[in-house]
């Protein structure tokens, strides 16, 4: 439902294209091509003995490489501006090689759960948690993803700093915004490893499907500086998020389904070039981190341990995400005013002209 109404959003913002002049301010729109990388893990376990003995965890690791085609609008009016943009996949693109482990921990294991830590003022820039393990099983294989996303971001210029980019001009922002990701993964052609008697390695098929809900809200600034026909523009956004995953193992006929919150960061450097007294391009680079706790609980499975495991109130998780992008596009500015030199064929009569006509009549 929340999704239906950003998207119900984004169609009355685009509408907006197709007022009349008279009630419009500035209106700015462009197509986008993104790639993307980084890594996505999730993780599970305790360094200390659970009531099993057991010292342990799990990680699924999947790669965040993929491209991302879109399309925003902006809106301007004096210091204020509004963009809301939708970004997707189109399809289920192939992003590499994906992992499940299954691990032992010792005595010199560690287990770093905090990234951001705000009392402290100090920053861990991992997406591991555990680490000094021993796989006791090892999945892998390949990986695709589909993600789509929505967010619409408002800001407000100070000094003489301008919304619109064809504009000199040159100072701070203070920014907001939201944005919604749904994504999913499928783990195939998995090849397993299991620490048995004897021990098991052979190709298994279909591993699991991961999908995701991602909500993020931001809050920071950043500066903009505009000077002929290039501009400059740098932004840096702390978040807060919260995120909720079904992960579907196929071979075990088990879900666990995850609700994570957490925080995290965005960062933006842009530059642009304007070709045209309309039109520009610009070439992006995008940061984001996001880094988040939480609790899974299980649903269904085959063995007596899985199905013992749904009776749990829920175990600790850890879905941490870094990434990157690189991002060209070009923006188009709407022309709404039209040129003074085109008027009515009636007032190009030379004045003579009209009052020798009026004089014969």
């Amino acid at each position: 439902m929340l999704v239906q109404n950003f998207i119900k959003i984004f169609v009355f913002f685009i509408l907006l294209l197709f007022l009349p002049k008279e009630s419009q301010a500035e209106i700015i729109w462009g197509p986008s091509i993104e790639k993307s990388g980084g890594e996505y893990i999730f993780e599970t376990g305790n360094k200390f003995p659970n009531l099993s003995g057991i010292r342990g965890g799990s990680r699924i690791s999947f790669p965040r490489t993929f491209t991302l085609f879109g399309v925003q609008a902006t809106y301007t009016k004096n210091r204020w501006e509004i963009n809301g943009k939708i970004k997707t996949t189109g399809w289920n693109q192939k992003s590499g090689e994906a992992r499940d482990e299954d691990f032992l921990l010792g005595t010199i294991s560690t287990e770093k759960t905090t990234n951001i830590a705000t009392r402290e003022w100090s920053y861990r820039d991992a997406a591991t948690v555990y680490s000094g393990s021993r796989n006791f099983a090892d999945g892998k294989g390949k990986s695709t993803i589909v993600e789509n996303r929505i967010e619409f971001f408002g800001r407000y210029y100070f000094q003489d700093a301008n919304p619109d980019y064809w504009k000199e001009g040159s100072g701070f922002f203070i920014s907001t915004g939201a944005r919604y990701s749904y994504f999913k993964y499928l783990f195939y052609d998995v090849n397993q490893f299991i620490e048995t008697t004897p021990v098991f390695y052979a190709p298994i098929g279909l591993g699991l499907s991961y999908s995701n809900d991602l909500w993020e809200v931001f809050y920071g600034g950043g500066y903009r500086y505009s000077k002929n026909n290039l501009y400059f523009d740098f932004s840096f956004m702390p978040s807060i998020g919260r995120i909720k995953t079904r992960d579907f193992h196929v071979q075990r006929s088990i879900n666990f389904f995850s609700e994570n919150y957490g925080f995290g960061w965005a960062s933006k450097i842009e530059m642009g070039y304007q070709f045209h007294p309309s039109w520009l391009s610009y070439f992006r680079i995008n940061h984001r981190r996001f880094f988040s706790e939480g609790r899974f609980t299980s649903q269904g499975g085959l063995t007596v341990s899985d199905l013992t495991s749904n009776l749990v109130s829920g175990f600790k998780s850890h879905i941490n995400i870094k990434d990157f992008s690189i991002e060209i596009g070009v923006l188009n500015k709407i022309e709404w005013n039209v040129p003074s030199d085109i008027k009515p064929q009636q007032q190009d009569i030379p004045a003579k002209e009209k009052t020798e006509s009026n004089e014969s009549n």
